[in-house]
């Protein structure tokens, strides 16, 4: 590991968790020296990454929220699909939120509100499992089998956990038979009283760059018209496609 990818790696300590570390602590973590952990941690302050605080620990810096805004902001999916999905959630009264894929971690990128004012766990950033939930099941079904074929290798026991399959062709056969469909409809799998349908929506290739769900209580949810849910979402995650597409074109 590189002095770079070591120091970057402080970064990875701070979690909801956890959100702030002493210096030594972090020495500790990395294994290093004293001084050798001492100068990463002013390195990243100096950048703004971290931020030291009065007790002497430290916590992620106000860069962090920069980059968070500028990400936001340029973020193509996210500039056309705001106002549409905030338009999905007001006609339904559900929660509406956009998955991406970004290489093995699926993570919200953003939600609009309905009218149930749902307490997520998940949320903006926080890196979602893999293997369980409307979205990140309609996102993987689209992959490639060699693809796939990695992932399994490497989450075998998630992949079992989440009941996708014992082997890689019972994973592989499930998957197919959710992207045959074109979604998933998902009953408390991540949170005990939540149900979700989910769509994916792509780029410029056949492999899903995220996923856009309808997030509605179990109460509510097996007394609302599935299909015509599935039909508003549908249009939606296409005019966000479209919308991206056309923006990308040479002017």
């Amino acid at each position: 590991m590189s002095s770079l990818t070591k120091m970057l790696s402080i970064l990875d300590l701070f979690t909801v968790e956890k959100p702030t570390w002493s210096s030594e602590a972090i020495c500790e973590y990395l294994g290093c020296s004293v001084p050798t952990g001492y100068r990463y941690v002013r390195e990243l302050v100096d950048a703004g990454l971290l931020a030291r605080l009065g007790d002497g620990s430290y916590a992620l810096g106000p860069r962090v929220m920069t980059l968070d805004y500028q990400l936001r902001t340029v973020d193509p999916f996210f500039r056309a699909g705001q106002p549409l999905m905030q338009n999905l959630s007001e006609q339904t009264g559900c929660d509406c939120v956009m998955t991406r894929i970004f290489d093995d971690e699926i993570v919200d990128t953003h939600r609009e509100s309905g009218a149930d004012g749902l307490h997520l766990a998940y949320g903006r950033g926080r890196p979602r499992p893999l293997f369980r939930g409307a979205a990140p099941k309609v996102i993987l079904a689209t992959l490639s089998r060699a693809r796939l074929s990695r992932l399994f290798d490497k989450h075998t026991a998630e992949v079992r956990q989440a009941a996708m399959g014992q082997t890689f062709d019972e994973f592989w056969s499930r998957l197919q038979e959710i992207r045959k469909a074109g979604h998933y409809m998902s009953r408390g799998e991540l949170e005990a009283d939540v149900g979700a349908i989910a769509v994916p929506f792509f780029a410029s290739g056949p492999q899903a760059v995220g996923a856009l769900a309808l997030v509605i209580p179990l109460r509510r949810f097996e007394f609302m018209h599935h299909a015509k849910l599935l039909e508003l979402l549908q249009d939606t995650a296409t005019k966000i496609s479209s919308a991206v597409a056309t923006d990308a074109l040479p002017r």
